[in-house]
């Protein structure tokens, strides 16, 4: 039986967001506040005026490296930052707009910063950038204790939502290893959807509730992700089960009610899948043969080929080595 934690460590090491990319998101956050913050001032002094918090994530640390892509000979990466933009009430005020009022207003303070298209999506204004990152822009309005969403679908309309409370929850039930789990799976999301266009697995939102509920701690991270993969799969294949419930506001929403039969047999069939290999690579001797059985068909070439060597046989040579290795015995007395 291979164990594998080395390899997943340094696969972390290569799924991490580096710190230039950390720059990167964080100088087009602010340049993208400033220039916010400029336009309602400019074009609308008589309204509420936005401040900005960031959540999802990056606040979370979780962010993973993006796949390299190529289009038209260029390569460029896909990987994010979510910035919320806030407009609190004041006292005795009502000035709500039309949710498609805020997302153009915002739409418009942003539209020209880059060269590429400015997105607007149901639940955020996405400016784009050259190299293939992109800034997500929610807008929220706040006249009570909870902030509620600018959702443009006319089924949803304004929608009570607190991405910073469930940031705050993340952080009191995350460990360093629940974070590594987070970006071992999402990474694993990224690598099976860059080679299936058509398979479309649950958000990194979802996942990282999947994670935190259903982990399973353990010294070595090729146990701790296999079982957790196991305790997720189980619970969802479960009769009922098949349920991601929000912990925060609004608590007890099922982000997969949404999900078609095939959407949910896809994510069944896609978790099976990468079980069926970590218990292969668990069965596997072989450290190269364990880890191939990863690389090949969950995780990609970014996860490293493990020692051609069997487990038991690197064992023994350590014994053998430790046991003639000659300690010069100290002086009486030292």
């Amino acid at each position: 039986m291979a164990t594998l934690h080395k390899e997943y460590n340094t696969f972390y090491d290569k799924i991490k967001l580096t710190d230039n990319r950390k720059d990167d998101l964080l100088g087009s956050r602010k340049s993208l506040r400033e220039k916010i913050e400029k336009w309602f001032k400019e074009n609308k002094s008589d309204r509420l005026q936005p401040k900005f918090k960031g959540q999802g994530s990056f606040e979370m640390d979780t962010t993973v490296n993006p796949i390299v892509e190529t289009k038209d000979g260029e390569t460029f990466r896909k990987y994010d930052l979510d910035d919320g933009v806030y407009f609190y009430e004041k006292e005795g005020e009502d000035n709500r707009e039309n949710i498609d009022t805020w997302h153009n207003w915002v739409y418009e303070a942003v539209k020209d910063h880059t060269g590429e298209d400015t997105i607007r999506k149901n639940t955020c204004v996405r400016v784009v950038f050259a190299d293939g990152h992109h800034i997500d822009l929610p807008i929220y309005y706040k006249d009570g204790d909870t902030p509620e969403l600018a959702h443009r679908s006319v089924l949803v309309g304004w929608k009570e939502s607190d991405p910073v409370e469930f940031t705050t929850w993340f952080q009191k039930n995350s460990t360093k290893q629940k974070k590594r789990l987070v970006r071992y799976i999402k990474s694993w999301k990224d690598f099976r959807q860059d080679k299936n266009s058509n398979l479309k697995l649950p958000s990194g939102f979802a996942l990282t509730i999947l994670v935190i509920n259903n982990y399973v701690k353990n010294d070595n991270d090729d146990v701790a992700f296999r079982e957790t993969i196991r305790n997720i799969y189980n619970s969802l294949s479960a009769y009922n089960g098949f349920k991601c419930l929000r912990p925060t506001i609004p608590e007890d929403e099922n982000v997969f009610d949404d999900y078609s039969d095939t959407r949910k047999n896809d994510f069944l069939t896609a978790l099976n899948s990468l079980l069926t290999d970590c218990d292969r690579a668990k069965d596997e001797s072989n450290f190269k043969k364990a880890s191939e059985y990863l690389r090949d068909n969950q995780f990609g070439d970014r996860f490293p080929k493990g020692d051609d060597t069997d487990e038991e046989r690197q064992k023994k040579a350590m014994s053998s080595t430790l046991a003639g290795t000659y300690i010069q015995p100290k002086p009486y007395g030292y």
